[in-house]
């Protein structure tokens, strides 16, 4: 079977891997300059279709 059939996992866009989000919050110090201040995320493995791509 062809994965060129299969149609991209809706969750990761066909990415394979969920990229981790940073963000900023004024909340957290009053600023919101500083890099202390960012929450990121890590990157993950797509739980939807388990790094494939794709669904199956």
């Amino acid at each position: 079977m062809t994965t060129e059939n299969r149609p991209p996992c809706p969750t990761c866009q066909g990415k394979k891997i969920i990229e981790g989000v940073c963000e900023t919050s004024s909340e957290w110090s009053g600023t919101g300059d500083d890099a202390e201040d960012m929450q990121c995320t890590p990157d993950q493995v797509c739980p939807t279709c388990n790094g494939k791509g794709y669904e199956e």
